[in-house]
């Protein structure tokens, strides 16, 4: 009996459009991932020293910063950008690594079965990220 594994090396692969699946490339994910992680070590950082001798509820506010920083870092570990999918359009290659519409490599989804899955994934990201900001938000409002 042989075992066979595959090595895929998946920095070098050509990413291609799949509905609810991918709809933005490297540069557009890093920038994500980047940009999520900034804004949710500033949400907590800001929680537990600026905010820590303000009144609880006044740490509620860091829900938005909380919610665009983990909305943005689940754009950049799932590769689908929620703008997108609301414009009905997907671009591999931003230049400038996030939804711009006047890219020239910005491309319109055909098919209105992928917009509606697109939308459908859009949706449920939402849902995760306004979930998990009004945790960190009532966790340091509790802290």
């Amino acid at each position: 009996m042989k075992l066979v594994t595959i090595c895929i090396d998946w920095s070098t692969m050509t990413p291609e459009y799949v509905p609810g699946k991918c709809n933005i490339g490297r540069r557009g994910r890093a920038i994500r991932l980047s940009t999520g992680a900034v804004l949710i070590a500033l949400s907590v950082g800001l929680g537990l020293t600026i905010l820590l001798q303000a009144n609880p509820l006044l740490r509620l506010a860091l829900v938005l910063p909380a919610y665009i920083g983990l909305l943005a870092a689940l754009e950049g570990s799932m590769s689908f950008c929620v703008l997108h999918a609301r414009r009905g359009t997907y671009d591999l290659d931003e230049p400038r690594g996030f939804a711009s519409s006047k890219s020239k490599t910005l491309n319109k989804v055909v098919s209105d079965e992928w917009k509606r899955i697109d939308r459908r994934k859009a949706l449920r990201m939402h849902a995760e990220a306004l979930a998990g900001a009004i945790l960190i938000s009532v966790l340091l409002a509790l802290a």
